[in-house]
């Protein structure tokens, strides 16, 4: 009898003990047979060890390491995603959830084709109490897209409903990973270098996942804004433009999305939360994301207080889309 292909999930987690529960046992119960776990603890200071010492007693497919000091996100993935000697490797935040035939399914696509380097699929949004928010979904009626459309496709954004994929694990060892690449949008980074690369993506519209969006009272992602920013300019800088260049392309869309992610982003950078000093950073790095005189109109304009339209204009947008691909998946399946 041939052997499944193996399969990690690996679980990089940082002060999430009140999700980590959750998440891992999603992991450890997938119907799929031939599955490791790992989870790496970037140096927590809450509960973290305590709730991974009950899981390890309870699953012994769980492999559990904790960071001596905090490497940061791109560090402590790294690290962690270089452990298993796995096929296929999964990429699960500890506060999101995988539902039970994820594994399973996405295995069968990267098996039907090759040439993906990674897999991906709709997910369903919670929030920080478990409860159904919206459906996310990517709106592209084609089930591989191939390296050169993903490439183009990228410079909009990255392209996937959240951040938890499958991938062949060769291609993480030839990209290296997340090694020296920019913090908090390093996935985003690397599906351009997977394309970049000559490997193209597998998309499903099932619901495999849950993608948590949690209440952010004390506003720490929001503090992480200008290295959102410092990643966008260098994802723009160092992997799309020589891309772009290397393969004789019009880089122009190239500038002209670093404008409309500085007009979009400038919102954020007014937020009471960020001192004067921090502002004046932030509004800096837009101009070196993609300055422009619409955004320093933009700027003008939020520095009279008008920050809560643009937001609420923003997230509006946002809710559209995706109730346009709602649409869009539900008549593919009536067809």
């Amino acid at each position: 009898m041939t052997q499944l292909p193996s399969v990690a999930i690996c679980i990089p987690t940082f002060n999430q003990a009140q999700y980590l529960l959750a998440s891992v046992n999603s992991a450890c119960t997938q119907t799929y047979p031939n599955v490791e776990v790992w989870v790496a603890d970037d140096a927590s200071t809450d509960e973290t060890p305590e709730v991974m010492a009950q899981l390890c007693q309870k699953f012994s497919q769980l492999h559990y390491y904790r960071q001596p000091q905090n490497l940061g996100i791109a560090g402590n993935n790294t690290w962690l995603l270089n452990q298993p000697k796995t096929e296929f490797i999964v990429r699960l935040d500890s506060d999101d959830l995988l539902m039970p035939n994820y594994v399973e399914t996405l295995v069968k696509l990267l098996q039907k084709y090759p040439e993906a380097g990674y897999a991906h699929n709709a997910v369903q949004e919670i929030n920080e109490f478990g409860e159904n928010r919206s459906i996310r979904r990517v709106s592209r009626t084609q089930e591989m897209q191939n390296a050169e459309d993903a490439l183009r496709a990228s410079v909009t954004g990255y392209r996937v409903a959240a951040n938890i994929c499958m991938f062949r694990s060769k291609v993480l060892q030839e990209l290296r990973f997340y090694e020296d690449r920019p913090e908090f949008v390093e996935d985003y980074d690397l599906s351009v270098r997977i394309a970049n690369a000559g490997y193209g993506n597998v998309y499903t519209d099932q619901i495999l996942a849950c993608y948590r969006v949690w209440t952010d009272v004390k506003k720490a992602r929001s503090k992480r804004k200008h290295l959102q920013l410092k990643g966008y300019i260098r994802i723009f800088e160092e992997s799309l433009l020589p891309a772009f260049q290397s393969r004789g392309w019009d880089t122009k869309i190239i500038y002209q999305q670093r404008r409309k992610f500085a007009i979009i982003h400038s919102a954020y950078c007014f937020l009471p939360i960020f001192n004067q000093a921090e502002r004046a950073e932030l509004i800096d790095l837009l101009k070196k994301l993609g300055d422009s005189p619409a955004l320093r109109l933009r700027l003008l304009l939020l520095s009279w207080g008008l920050a809560p339209i643009f937001e609420w204009q923003h997230h509006a947008e946002l809710r559209l889309k995706g109730i346009v691909k709602g649409w869009i998946s539900q008549l593919r399946v009536d067809s």
